[in-house]
């Protein structure tokens, strides 16, 4: 569990910062300069608040009103920068066995670690024989030789092309589910729907809550800071089979059965679909002839009068899901709390993030 509350001013900025998360993966998310980086040092013991009380696993590491502060190499806190950070000079095997060497440790877990990230191929190059994707990796499996109790990425993907994002993200994936507890640093979408168990929007000089990504995204300052132009609906599943007549992977929504293009899944594995409330059309009967693969039964749970349109709330069962749709098509379908609808999603108009 990570509780963090404080005030911070450096220079002509200020940022008052209180959530709590008992999460694996707690992202920081919101705009270049909200703060991100900020509450990620000040967690690591690299800047000190104003006021504020840092606390990891019931251990406090920060009290302005006792004036605790626990040095950073005591902190038992792994931090991967935004650049790699790596010793030219070593090999990727040195890099790695440096925390370890440095503090005595006679049995570092490298095989694990190297594994965990695919590193095999990687052990006697130097930095500079490697790629953007492949240095950050080093640089987390480096952190995690130091057996830290909590992992700070601070944006691991930032400057990184298409595919070099995509070749790192299963890494992620991995280590979320085997690694230590992270704190991770991102102003992308993306990643964030991805990876993250709670999210704590940083901005207009706040760093609070810690929602799930689906809470966190349909607040109106996440739209903001992600650009987004209407609310995403981040829906957890799970893959239940393989449609090769139609090309296409079925998913368990919450109960809910819904059609996505063909992925590289194991039935069971769990992923997240992520669905734009303009990527939503509504009937009131079910369109048995139309191009939508989707087509969920659901029912109106409240109306938003929004500037551009009106955001219905949908609900079938445990799953929610959003709907911006034009005044017209709201009058015209006379759309009411509980009024009962078909919820058209094509399959190609959801991300999927496994």
């Amino acid at each position: 569990m990570l509780k963090v509350s404080a005030h911070i001013v450096l220079d002509d900025f200020s940022l008052d910062v209180a959530f709590s998360s008992d999460a694996r993966i707690t992202c920081l998310f919101g705009r270049s300069g909200a703060g991100k980086t900020t509450v990620a040092e000040l967690v690591a013991g690299l800047i000190r608040p104003i006021r504020g009380r840092v606390v990891l696993d019931g251990e406090v590491l920060l009290d302005s009103d006792t004036g605790l502060s626990v040095p950073v190499w005591k902190r038992r806190i792994g931090y991967v920068f935004q650049d790699a950070r790596l010793f030219p000079h070593m090999t990727v095997r040195d890099n790695l066995l440096y925390g370890p060497r440095r503090s005595g440790d006679p049995d570092p877990a490298l095989d694990q670690a190297v594994a965990l990230l695919g590193l095999e191929s990687l052990l006697e190059r130097r930095p500079d024989a490697l790629s953007g994707g492949e240095a950050r990796r080093v640089a987390i499996g480096r952190a995690l030789l130091t057996r830290p109790r909590l992992l700070i990425l601070d944006e691991p993907l930032a400057g990184l092309d298409g595919a070099r994002r995509g070749d790192i993200l299963p890494y992620l994936d991995q280590l979320a589910r085997e690694g230590p507890p992270i704190l991770y640093v991102s102003h992308a979408v993306d990643e964030v729907a991805r990876l993250a168990d709670r999210v704590v929007l940083v901005g207009d000089g706040q760093a609070v809550g810690a929602e799930s990504p689906d809470a966190a995204f349909d607040r109106p300052e996440a739209e903001t800071a992600a650009g987004l132009s209407a609310p995403l609906s981040i829906l957890d599943g799970q893959v239940t089979t393989h449609d090769t007549a139609r090309n296409a992977t079925r998913i368990d929504l919450a109960g809910t059965s819904f059609l996505a293009p063909l992925l590289d899944v194991s039935p069971g594995d769990r992923l997240r679909v992520v669905v734009d409330a303009r990527d939503v059309a509504l009937a009131l009967t079910d369109p048995v002839d139309a191009s939508f693969q989707n087509r969920l039964q659901m029912q109106v749970a409240a109306l938003e009068v929004r500037a551009d349109g009106i955001l219905v709330r949908l609900e079938a069962g445990e799953l929610r899901l959003k709907a911006l749709v034009t005044r017209q098509a709201s009058e015209q379908l006379a759309l009411a709390p509980g009024k009962r609808v078909f919820a058209l999603v094509k399959a190609t108009a959801a991300a999927r993030y496994a």
